[in-house]
């Protein structure tokens, strides 16, 4: 009995950390480019890693996706696609309390 309620709450723990495809719902911040998304992205990314060292940048459809990991909360990851002659860029936050105002200055900083 307790190898399963520890299986149970194990899978409920692993189910606090949704992998960064499952982009959830409308992003935070939603803005347009004029800049191509290989060029949004070079400016971005440097900007973040001075945030959140671990932050990556993985290759999306039309895109890029740029993901700075957090130990206590959901990440934080931008998308930035091709749209008209620049990019649509979209920025995923977790709670409130957990945003932070130098990734979203960074994201504005490179528009």
């Amino acid at each position: 009995m307790r190898m399963l309620i520890g299986g149970i709450a194990m899978a409920m723990l692993a189910g606090c950390s949704l992998p960064a495809s499952l982009v959830p719902g409308e992003p935070n911040v939603s803005k347009f480019s004029n800049k191509a998304p290989k060029e949004y992205a070079a400016c971005l990314l440097p900007l973040w890693q001075q945030e959140v060292p671990k932050t990556t940048q993985t290759g999306i459809s039309n895109g890029y996706r740029i993901n700075a990991p957090s130990i206590i909360t959901a990440d934080e990851i931008l998308d930035i696609v091709k749209y008209k002659d620049g990019s649509r860029v979209s920025l995923y936050q977790g709670p409130p309390w957990a945003k932070s105002g130098a990734m979203r200055k960074a994201v504005r900083s490179c528009l």
